[in-house]
């Protein structure tokens, strides 16, 4: 499991990096960091999700835990939960 979060995570950052033209954002900010902290903007975050949605092949609940929106870390871990 530990080598299935380390590839969405690496996933979130490309996708990441294909929204944001360039990597600045992404090399800078580590996988435990809050995204709304880094920088990134509500409009980012939601833009980030939908690619996610298509990426990965699932749907947000529109109920879905705040925590789990926070970082790369804990969007992967939710990514992860999902197919289990």
């Amino acid at each position: 499991m530990p080598e299935r979060a380390a590839e969405v995570r690496q996933r979130i950052r490309d996708l990441l990096l294909e929204q944001h033209g360039g990597d600045r954002f992404v090399s800078k900010v580590s996988d435990t960091e809050s995204l709304r902290k880094a920088g990134m903007s509500s409009n980012a975050l939601v833009s980030l999700l939908v690619a996610m949605e298509d990426a990965f092949g699932f749907e947000w609940d529109d109920d879905v835990d705040p925590g789990a929106l926070r970082s790369i870390e804990s969007l992967a871990d939710h990514v992860v939960a999902l197919r289990n």
